[in-house]
């Protein structure tokens, strides 16, 4: 695999992937409610969607419902198997359990969020889940709420690494800039210097 020929568009800060193929495999870490599996399901390669909101996970199972070539799993991604409470929008209603969905965070508690909406969720430790594989990774997207700075400052010193093409990631600095900016500069230093995969920090 090569990731030199990715193509991607990007518009009103939404991603088309154009360049997975039947035969790849793509996974998608917060997948909410199916937007970019969907786009990734429809270049015919394989993916494999987290998502541990049980309101955006159904909302997700019927947008999949007639993909054959989509694995969904109801879980949350994180750098270690845990079990740990995921903070939902204050604005989040049980009247509509897919709605607002897109901020919640196993990792950030802010004003945003409120502590009566918030649930418990089983959290898989995702690097473990790459070294499991037996496939290489095309594309690995990452929008997981603050989450993905642990993640990312174990997997880019990792030998799973190697097994990947791309990587496009949502960072949060903005959730604590003072805490996360230098992380992210950091982040974005070694990735500038790695050859494979494409690291992608700032595709939305």
């Amino acid at each position: 695999m090569f990731f030199e020929d990715i193509r991607v568009i990007t518009h009103k800060c939404r991603i088309a992937f154009v360049d997975a193929h039947a035969g790849d495999l793509c996974i998608d870490l917060g997948a909410n409610v199916g937007e970019i599996t969907c786009r990734l399901a429809a270049t015919g390669a394989d993916v494999i969607s987290f998502e541990p909101d049980p309101g955006a996970f159904a909302a997700l199972e019927v947008a999949t419902s007639d993909l054959t070539n989509v694995t969904l799993i109801p879980k949350a991604a994180g750098h270690q198997k845990d079990n740990l409470l995921l903070h939902r929008a204050s604005n989040w209603s049980a009247d509509d359990p897919s709605g607002n969905t897109q901020g919640s965070s196993i990792v950030h508690h802010s004003n945003g969020t409120d502590d009566a909406n918030a649930i418990t969720v089983e959290v898989v430790d995702i690097i473990a889940f790459l070294e499991e594989l037996d496939r290489d990774v095309r594309i690995l997207k990452m929008d997981i709420e603050g989450a993905e700075w642990e993640i990312l400052s174990r997997l880019i010193d990792h030998p799973v690494l190697s097994r990947i093409d791309c990587i496009f990631v949502e960072t949060h600095e903005r959730q604590d800039p003072a805490k996360y900016l230098p992380v992210f500069e950091s982040l974005q230093d070694r990735a500038e210097q790695i050859k494979r995969p494409y690291i992608n920090l700032y595709w939305i």
